[in-house]
């Protein structure tokens, strides 16, 4: 009786199917069709493993997304199997929220909403309205989902993360190429590492990630790698000057550009007709004045037609290629405060 039961037993086991695990090749039916990880039963499983051990599910998600699978949809069919949202997955907004966790927001003292961003291993300062942070989280979108945020989500998303900059999120001071700290001055050396020159009383150094922000104002270009050697000295057979004295005032004046406060010394050059302007065309006998300026741009450069009200008396003046140099604050040692340069009409 015993041997019937046992031969009945091996019966059964060798005539009973073997059933496999949905997910068993799937990645590598994936990359040849597309359809593989929406049939039903792989569906049902995958929400399984999603609810049961989320890493393997994440792992499994990141082969099938480098296999071709559209895993946007794939979530979408996967909540939609289980009875999640009501087949609906999260909004485009509020992946790109969760995306921009990531970032460090802060503001500026007038309230301005800043990023600093995680990029190729150094940190990178952005306005949250700036080209660079949304160019940023576009590129978090598209690694996260291979597809493109709509304009609304985008700036839906944008309006939050400005928001909790403002209010929730630490102050702190954005310095435009050169900034201080507890004793140190730091000159943004503008290269696409986001380095800085840290200089003290021991001397100087080129570091990342430097304690104090930046950020980039346009037209800013990058500086020259400093290089140990060499004298203030150098600098001599560059400069038209008619005295040593007037030497000893132009690098004094170079040295303070490199101090994180003013007050300023204002530089002011001469030339003959011509100097300033890098094509031939016709102007009256011009004097070139460069003058420090409460904006990112750090000089404007002037000739012939405007009078610049920050000096006593003024002088006349005309913003050689720069029509924005008519709207920028000039400042200067005088007792007046700080006054706008204003050009002929038509100018």
């Amino acid at each position: 009786m015993n041997d019937e039961h046992e031969n009945l037993i091996v019966e059964v086991i060798g005539a009973a199917e073997e059933v496999s695990d949905p997910l068993d090749g799937l990645v590598e039916m994936s990359a040849t069709d597309p359809g593989a990880p929406f049939v039903p039963d792989v569906l049902e499983r995958l929400a399984a493993l999603r609810s049961e051990d989320r890493a393997a599910f994440e792992l499994l998600r990141s082969k099938l997304k480098k296999a071709g699978c559209r895993v946007t949809a794939l979530d979408e069919a996967i909540a939609e199997a289980s009875g999640d949202k009501g087949g609906h997955g999260p909004t485009q907004a509020e992946i790109l929220l969760e995306l921009a966790q990531s970032a460090e927001l802060f503001h500026a003292p007038d309230g301005t909403g800043f990023a600093d961003l995680e990029v190729r291993g150094h940190r990178e300062t952005w306005p949250i309205r700036a080209k660079g942070f949304r160019r940023w989280l576009t590129r978090r979108y598209y690694e996260a989902t291979e597809g493109a945020p709509n304009s609304e989500a985008l700036q839906s998303a944008l309006n939050v993360i400005e928001a909790k900059a403002a209010y929730d999120a630490p102050e702190r001071v954005v310095h435009v190429r050169v900034g201080g700290l507890d004793g140190r001055l730091y000159l943004d050396l503008g290269d696409e590492t986001w380095r800085a020159v840290e200089i003290d009383v021991a001397g100087w150094r080129v570091i990342k990630n430097p304690p104090v922000r930046f950020r980039r104002a346009s037209g800013m270009q990058p500086l020259a790698i400093p290089e140990s050697g060499g004298t203030v000295g150098a600098l001599r057979s560059f400069l038209n000057v008619r005295s040593e004295s007037d030497f000893v005032l132009v690098v004094a004046w170079l040295l303070a550009c490199l101090r994180d406060h003013g007050p300023y010394p204002v530089i002011v050059l001469s030339g003959e007709q011509g100097s300033a302007i890098p094509t031939p065309r016709p102007c009256v006998p011009f004097r070139a004045r460069i003058v420090i300026c409460s904006s990112p741009q750090a000089m404007v450069m002037c000739s012939c037609s405007t009078t610049c009200r920050a000096f006593r008396g003024g002088f006349p003046t005309r913003c050689a290629d720069w029509p924005r140099a008519a709207d920028l604050p000039c400042v200067s040692f005088t007792p007046i405060r700080t006054r706008f340069c204003s050009t002929l009409r038509g100018q």
